[in-house]
């Protein structure tokens, strides 16, 4: 499939995904045994087991200027418009016009990385009657906190790693004070103990959402920073459900450096009042495995993260 190059009209955050009303309900997420690979454009032959950059480089398709780094991940002068700004989305309901690939071509390079859980916290988009529609790209429910723009690009290692479209990506988080939507009872201070999974208690639904992948095999959301909560590194979760002649589905969680978290921590409002003594298994990521660590940016008041995902042959 041939990528398109250069950017497009308008921002991906405000494109209404208007095919997804006949591809919207495709079934229940689950947990899976799969592994991800985190796949550069120019490394779709690379040997997976090779060892990743994990968060390096700097700002593509109108990503800004670099002006510093820290820790593997990289400040960008990048304004507030973040990768939209540069005009990466389609035109409002035409789906010939999808997301500008090229926004990749500077991230990470393939690395093999172990699916992770799904964690406790995950909540169905269709396993509760009369919820809100958990497909849309905006995230932030009037959450305060840092804008993060989260750019996924889904391709396939039994295809040459060609894109996949029209797959589901889900990600949830916590929100600035280290909560997830739609649980009670939690306690962002301390380790959580409770059950594997958990039966839904609110109807919150802050910082968890899904999109379909475009002809590109890219999706993207606007969320906020993730705040930290014991027990557990910084992290995303991602569950993505492929459909086509078999259905397949991943199950993985995204890290970032812990200098990277701090920073944020440090420097933005909605953190600042927890951002002392936070424990160093709350920001380090995993180590042990190849966690997926996103390339990202940070400039003030605004996050960006981009990663190439790769389907693994065996999945």
């Amino acid at each position: 499939m041939a990528e398109k190059k250069g950017p497009l009209a308008r921002d991906l955050l405000g494109w209404v995904l208007d095919r997804r009303q006949i591809l919207i309900k495709l079934g229940a997420f689950a947990i899976t045994a799969p592994a991800l690979t985190s796949c550069g454009e120019d490394d779709a032959t690379d040997d997976p087991g090779s060892s990743s950059a994990g968060g390096t480089g700097g700002g593509g398709g109108g990503l800004g200027t670099t002006t510093s780094s820290s820790a593997g991940t990289t400040s960008t002068s990048s304004t507030s418009s973040g990768i939209g700004g540069a005009g990466v989305g389609g035109a409002e309901g035409d789906d010939s016009l999808d997301l500008d690939p090229s926004i990749f071509e500077d991230a990470v390079r393939c690395a093999l990385t172990t699916t992770d859980i799904e964690g406790p916290f995950f909540i169905d988009d269709s396993e509760i009657p009369n919820d809100i529609s958990l497909f849309r790209s905006d995230l932030r429910d009037g959450h305060p906190g840092c804008e993060f723009q989260f750019y996924f690009r889904l391709l396939d290692a039994q295809n040459n790693c060609e894109p996949i479209p029209d797959a589901e990506i889900y990600i949830w988080h916590c929100d600035a004070d280290g909560y997830y939507s739609g649980f009670d009872g939690q306690d962002p201070s301390t380790p959580y103990s409770g059950p594997g999974e958990r039966t839904v208690e609110n109807d919150e639904r802050f910082c968890r959402g899904v999109q379909l992948t475009d002809r590109n095999g890219v999706a993207g959301f606007r969320t906020i920073w993730p705040g930290w909560y014991a027990g557990r590194p910084v992290h995303v979760h991602l569950v993505a459900r492929i459909n086509g002649a078999t259905t397949r589905l991943i199950t993985t969680q995204f890290y970032f450096e812990a200098d990277f978290s701090r920073q944020i921590y440090e420097n933005e409002p909605a953190y600042t009042a927890r951002s002392t003594n936070i424990p160093a298994s709350s920001l380090n990521p995993p180590g042990f495995g190849d966690p997926a660590m996103p390339t990202m940016s940070y400039t003030p008041g605004l996050v960006i993260g981009k990663l190439n995902v790769i389907v693994n042959g065996n999945g």
